[in-house]
């Protein structure tokens, strides 16, 4: 099993909690990133995967959990928390990172390269302070 699949699995295992709920208890300790799609056999999901399967070291060195957001798999409650908070439109693919103070960093309705997010969140002032003491 790689970083990534243990990470997703981490995060299914909190399965009874909504995702409001799930991002409040990650806030100050993970970096998060939502992938959004209407299906798991959408072609941007499946590249966004595969980057993010590729890197996973990399993901475990920034603190970092990701979510899928499947459109067939979210519960009425997810759907309206992502639309009220994040200003989702179904049936587009999304990219979220938000940052461990809770705040949204980077929005895409693209797939996001692996060096475009590390160096985002490298540039971060807490992802600074971490490299420092690392």
């Amino acid at each position: 099993m790689n970083a990534l699949s243990i990470l997703i699995c981490t995060v299914l295992m909190g399965f009874q909690q909504n995702l409001e709920q799930k991002l409040e208890a990650m806030q100050w300790k993970s970096r998060v990133v939502m992938v959004y799609c209407p299906k798991v056999s959408d072609a941007e999901f499946k590249l966004q995967k595969k980057w993010l399967g590729e890197v996973g070291k990399d993901i475990m060195e920034r603190d970092l959990t990701v979510i899928d957001c499947i459109e067939t798999n979210l519960s009425a409650e997810d759907a309206l928390h992502l639309k009220e908070r994040f200003q989702y439109t179904p049936n587009h693919f999304c990219f979220w990172l938000i940052g461990k103070d809770g705040e949204i960093k980077l929005i895409s309705n693209k797939p996001v390269k692996p060096e475009q997010l590390f160096g985002l969140i490298d540039s971060m002032p807490m992802r600074r302070e971490e490299m420092k003491k690392n």
